[in-house]
């Protein structure tokens, strides 16, 4: 980020959970756009007010925006999240400019997303049973996942 983008770069607050895997990938997001951030943890499991009061979900992460003139207020959804500090245009782009390709990505996006669901059955499952079938719908899902990645980064 050059000099003129930090001077209008907004004040950003990830409010976030360290074990939460959307707040991961918003972290991610950040630091590879370039862009300070404070990071605050909250424990959900004593949810403070002042959290309950900014999160429309009462999940994480939440992404308080402030201005220089302390205008701003609270974005919710790591995808939404993401797109934002791409759309502020500071720092790499990382969404194609291609439509469709952009669609193609966010699908990707959102199958990742479901895996996350499929991991945590899996190490949920009640019985060994359970286990088997859930580790093979991710197993499934994950072979899926790395045909599409090719060899790139």
């Amino acid at each position: 980020m050059n000099g003129t983008q930090a001077a209008l770069a907004p004040r950003l607050t990830l409010i976030s959970h360290p074990l939460c895997p959307f707040v991961q990938r918003v972290a991610i997001v950040l630091h590879e756009k370039r862009l300070v951030f404070e990071r605050v943890d909250v424990d959900l499991d004593d949810r403070p007010d002042w959290f309950v009061a900014l999160s429309p979900t009462g999940k994480v992460p939440l992404l308080e925006v402030r201005d220089r003139l302390g205008r701003g207020g609270v974005l919710f959804e790591s995808m939404a999240i993401c797109e934002y500090a791409e759309d502020l245009g500071i720092g790499a782009r990382l969404y194609p400019d291609d439509a469709f390709a952009r669609a193609g990505q966010r699908a990707w996006i959102e199958f990742a997303s479901a895996m996350l669901g499929d991991a945590w059955r899996l190490l949920n499952a009640g019985d060994e049973r359970a286990a088997r079938v859930e580790g093979d719908a991710l197993r499934g899902r994950l072979r899926r996942f790395e045909s599409e990645l090719g060899d790139g980064p």
